[in-house]
């Protein structure tokens, strides 16, 4: 029996420092107002990649079989990323579409291509029409689909950011849009699979209690549950603890959820084991104010020289 590490990771804008004229991120630029500068830049991929390698690390002895990531400007970056010191050893490859998000920011995976790879990939894309409002339409980080082969087994994995939640939560009923996207997919997959192997992913813009998510997904923190229903693990770890801070309040954002049959024993016995918010004391906010949060790149537009202002998440697996 071997242990393997999936994860999930915002990165909090992780832009290069070219301007691109067609995304609103000019100010992620040696003259932007965040004086993004090529130093700050690689300082950056340094810490990414170092958080990345050691995922699920004490717990497996390797860094994870795929990472789903969050804030990723392009595919420049990923090059960096599976090329730093850290990660270039494991040979890592990476999946990315472009997105519509007006913040030029999208989704993305690196993957081990020595222990898994892809067999399907999708970009699936919503459109939000706002009612009563002839051609306004809003766009978002499109959702990442892929098929990936873990020995004789495919994991179906979907890596999401939903809308935020700003000015009063206008984005609630496209956030509803997403979730429903999701499931209907879920539902198509099980209806082909009942014993289909299912991971949703991502930065939720919601707690794991938030009613939407809940009643529309089908969550729960029960490893005794039906097959129409997912498990999310992280259920059980909030309020206590969380992936980000607001106004002093811990927020977990970040999930990982599961299908059935991770929890049915099989021949191949691919399952779910535990899982966890990587809080080392390394990524953790060194200001008393703040102690014990994410150390964050910027502070607003004061740069701080952290990580993230979210911590990653991830899950361990037996198969």
């Amino acid at each position: 029996m071997k242990t393997g590490t999936i994860a999930f990771y915002n990165v909090e804008n992780l832009f290069d420092v070219t301007d691109d004229p067609e995304k609103h991120e000019n100010e992620y630029t040696p003259e932007g107002s965040r004086k993004w500068t090529k130093n700050r830049y690689e300082n950056k991929i340094w810490k990414i990649a170092s958080v990345i390698s050691e995922l699920g690390l004490k717990e497996t002895g390797e860094p994870p079989l795929f990472i789903g990531l969050a804030e990723i400007e392009n595919d420049s970056v990923l090059e960096d990323l599976i090329h730093s010191e850290h990660l270039i050893e494991h040979h890592y490859e990476y999946i990315h579409f472009d997105s519509l998000d007006e913040r030029g920011i999208d989704n993305a995976i690196l993957y081990r291509k020595e222990l898994v790879y892809p067999v399907k990939l999708e970009p699936i894309r919503l459109i939000y029409q706002h009612p009563n409002r002839v051609n306004d339409t809003d766009f978002s980080r499109d959702i990442l689909y892929a098929v990936f082969r873990l020995k004789t087994q495919n994991i179906h994995t979907f890596v999401v950011h939903l809308p935020s939640r700003r000015d009063v939560d206008v984005n609630r009923d496209f956030r509803i849009q997403f979730l429903q996207e999701i499931r209907a997919r879920v539902n198509v997959i099980l209806s082909e699979d009942v014993n289909a192997k299912i991971v949703i992913m991502g930065d939720f813009n919601g707690n794991p209690n938030d009613t939407d998510a809940q009643s529309i997904l089908g969550t729960t923190k029960l490893t005794e549950f039906s097959s129409d229903e997912l498990f999310n693990p992280m259920l059980e770890m909030f309020p206590k603890s969380g992936s980000l801070k607001h106004q002093g309040r811990w927020i977990l954002f970040d999930q990982i959820l599961f299908s059935k049959s991770f929890f049915t024993e099989t021949e191949e016995n691919l399952r779910f084991h535990s899982a966890h918010i990587y809080n080392d004391r390394s990524v953790q906010e060194w200001d008393r104010r703040f102690k014990g949060s994410p150390f964050r790149t910027y502070a607003g537009r004061k740069y701080l020289g952290g990580y993230s202002d979210h911590f990653p998440v991830y899950a361990i697996l037996n198969y």
